[in-house]
């Protein structure tokens, strides 16, 4: 089975839509404008056509202090991603799958490996948008390619996602 290629449809990650080009897959990331301390991370089922909340993180001073995951308690951030390092350029979680994964920032971009094989290739990959000169309309979307074996723990690999390049943006600025 091929990878899977996931498109965000804008660089927000407040609010976006990400899906494969049949949308089989379909999350929904929504910050409400009245409500900016709470974002809902939302999975279409299509056999249902009903969307189920897989996670939401709640924000303060726009940065994601806590996670709630499937409707459980809320934790925090760090428990649920916890950071390798003072720079903070990794990230660790356990998948669904019950293994441990790690988020990676190399070259300013994002990669997903497991734990316990970090050189092998990797597991997901974050290509960033690209633009006409830099300054016009996207003329690559961004995307997350992603390694059909992983499928399984999807929903914790997307909220880990979100966190990851939230924590990336943040130290970029």
């Amino acid at each position: 089975m091929p990878t899977q290629k996931l498109t965000l449809t804008t660089t927000s990650l407040h609010n976006v839509v990400i899906s494969n080009h049949s949308d089989v897959i379909y999350y929904e990331v929504v910050t409400p404008k009245w409500g900016r301390g709470t974002t809902r991370v939302s999975r279409l089922d299509p056999n249902a056509r009903a969307f189920d909340v897989v996670g939401e993180l709640r924000n303060e001073d726009d940065r994601p202090v806590a996670v709630r995951v499937y409707g459980g308690e809320f934790r925090p951030v760090d428990e649920f991603l916890q950071s390798a390092g003072e720079e903070a350029k990794t990230g660790r979680f356990r998948g669904k799958d019950g293994r441990a994964y790690v988020w990676v920032i190399k070259d300013r971009h994002l990669e997903l490996v497991r734990e316990a094989a970090p050189d092998e290739k990797p597991l997901a990959v974050f290509h960033r948008h690209k633009r006409w000169l830099f300054v016009l309309r996207m003329s690559r979307h961004p995307y997350i390619e992603i390694d059909p074996s992983v499928l399984d723990t999807l929903d914790s690999l997307i909220i880990s996602f979100l966190l990851m390049e939230r924590r990336r943006r943040h130290r970029e600025k």
